[in-house]
């Protein structure tokens, strides 16, 4: 979501699309994270805990990740993180072949930073909330191919981050408050899992996009350069959302945007809704 992003375009033809699941952190890895409690969600997910604040709260490691990938943007204009709010109104859906469904028109990418959005306010037993993640593959790409969209991309198979003594040393600090060693610079991209690798400078995948339903108490991170539709709210209510990223204000380094001349269909029915609910959901594990 930008107000200054690159665009273009890409053709399909309509067809409709059905929801591959409800979110989880499973199917959901390739395009990034999944944050939500893994004792009220089945256990899923490989998230460690530990006991916190004298023993009266579980704290999960790691539910999610931010990155800041911006060194490695043409511009070289240092990024700051940011918390913008949006207030996501019900999304209009339309009737096709007499099943309700959302027209897919637009996605974007943030190709630097992974984008994560925190629903405010939204429990696990409201029925009338939910969202709608839709995500899609990044193509491969050569050489040859020639696009505004390229330009502000890494390499797709990225060198080996060799750092000085001097780095290595200073990337392994002890934590002042715990006293566990952790990095303080980004990490290396081949030692981290697709779902957290920028992604390339390659066009969607439309032949494989993907929806998933979202509860109100999950929030989900798109990993950098993931291609995503732009926040879709089911239901009846709006959804706050507190959207945490890296930015620069460069527009083709932070948003860019595809539109689609023929829309893609996501099947939104009320079966799709109904498996997203807790004791269902859980079920089918």
């Amino acid at each position: 979501m930008s107000s200054n992003a690159a665009q273009a375009q890409s053709s399909t033809s309509s067809r409709i699309i059905r929801v591959s699941s409800s979110l989880n952190p499973i199917d959901f890895a390739p395009f990034g994270e999944v944050v939500e409690n893994p004792e009220t969600h089945g256990g899923r997910g490989k998230v460690q805990k530990v006991e916190a604040n004298q023993g009266s709260a579980t704290k999960w490691l790691d539910v999610s990740h931010l990155e800041n990938w911006y060194t490695l943007a043409p511009s070289r204009k240092a990024a700051k993180a940011v918390m913008n709010m949006f207030v996501c109104k019900p999304r209009k859906l339309e009737v096709k072949d007499g099943r309700e469904v959302f027209p897919v028109n637009i996605l974007e990418r943030h190709p630097f930073t992974p984008q994560t959005f925190i629903p405010m306010g939204v429990g696990p037993d409201d029925k009338d909330v939910r969202y709608l993640v839709i995500v899609a593959p990044t193509l491969k790409t050569t050489k040859r191919e020639s696009n505004d969209l390229n330009k502000p991309y890494p390499a797709e198979k990225p060198k080996p981050n060799r750092k000085s003594l001097k780095e290595k040393l200073l990337g392994a600090r002890p934590n002042p408050f715990t006293n566990d060693f952790e990095a303080t610079t980004t990490p290396s991209m081949l030692s981290l899992g697709p779902g957290r690798r920028p992604k390339g400078p390659g066009a969607p995948d439309l032949d494989n996009i993907q929806a998933f339903i979202a509860r109100g108490d999950q929030a989900v991170t798109y990993g950098p350069g993931t291609w995503h539709a732009p926040m879709v709210v089911l239901g009846s209510k709006p959804i706050d959302f507190v959207v945490v990223q890296y930015a620069n204000g460069v527009g083709l380094e932070d948003c860019q945007e595809l539109y689609i001349k023929e829309a893609l269909n996501i099947d939104v029915d009320e079966s799709a809704i109904k498996a997203s609910a807790p004791g269902i959901m859980r079920a089918k594990l």
